[in-house]
């Protein structure tokens, strides 16, 4: 039996995913809904909020953005999670994350499992496929799956954190610290109706989050590449910090940046995995 926890913007969601919930799931379900149309929740609260109303021990968190195409999508969620070394259940996410404040696609190699689309853009929807679960560091908070049991443990940061950037990689790494494995997994299609933005608030999250995990950073679910540190960070952070400081836009061109560098990390830690090999 799984608790569907969302934050909505408005005081509920719609009609069409809730009708798009209950033909797909395929178990008894509860639908958790913390309404946020006054803005006086934070990402982190309203999930916190809705762990504590949760009656069922499979909590789902997902946007509502979202759109499922699997049917008896719930059946398969609860034997993912029967799996007691399994923390966190995703559908896109990351191998690693660098010692470096960028967003966690951009770590590459990374898997996806998802339909993307852009409704309000109307741009042409890309479908992401996998034929196996794959073990990763990290999965993107539009979709993911836990045992409530697991928040005895764990918790979303609600007093290091405030908004809606980060929650998802940071509970990734209070689940993966405790031993518990993360997967994204291959055998559920959502639609992800959106994309995400990055913006001046991302850049206030980013810094919050690498400075918490800086001693875990690099880390990767990759056995062959061990921690290292990554090269030109430190040149991309204190242009962010700049930004952040005088309260300038984050410009293409400064985005471009972070992601030249994410570039150049993943071929310094392909070298290593090739030196690894030889």
């Amino acid at each position: 039996m799984i608790s569907i926890i969302i934050c909505s913007k408005s005081k509920d969601i719609s009609e069409q995913l809730k009708s798009n919930i209950e033909v797909t799931i395929g178990v008894q379900y509860e639908l958790i809904v913390i309404d946020n149309s006054k803005q006086d929740y934070s990402i982190f609260s309203a999930y916190n909020e809705g762990i504590r109303r949760a009656s069922f021990d499979c909590l789902c968190f997902m946007h509502e953005d979202i759109w499922y195409h699997s049917k008896e999508w719930g059946k398969k969620v609860l034997t993912h999670l029967a799996k007691t070394e399994t923390g966190l259940i995703g559908l896109a996410g990351a191998y690693y994350l660098p010692a470096v404040p960028a967003p966690w696609f951009k770590a590459k190699p990374h898997v996806k499992n998802l339909i993307q689309s852009n409704r309000e853009k109307n741009k042409p929807s890309k479908r992401y496929t996998i034929v196996e679960d794959k073990d990763v560091i990290c999965v993107d908070g539009f979709w993911f799956c836990s045992r409530k049991n697991i928040f005895k443990e764990v918790g979303f940061d609600e007093k290091t954190f405030t908004g809606f950037h980060f929650y998802d990689l940071d509970i990734s790494m209070q689940i993966y610290e405790r031993g518990y494995s993360i997967r994204v997994i291959s055998d559920i299609t959502v639609e992800h109706c959106s994309g995400g933005t990055l913006n001046s608030q991302w850049i206030d999250s980013a810094y919050i989050f690498y400075n918490k995990w800086e001693k875990q950073l690099m880390i990767n679910a990759f056995p062959a590449l061990k921690k290292k540190p990554f090269v030109n960070t430190k040149a991309y952070r204190d242009l962010l910090y700049y930004h952040k400081k005088n309260h300038v836009p984050v410009s293409k061109e400064v985005r471009n940046i972070g992601w030249r560098v994410l570039k150049l990390n993943y071929l310094t830690a392909y070298l290593l995995y090739i030196a690894k090999m030889l």
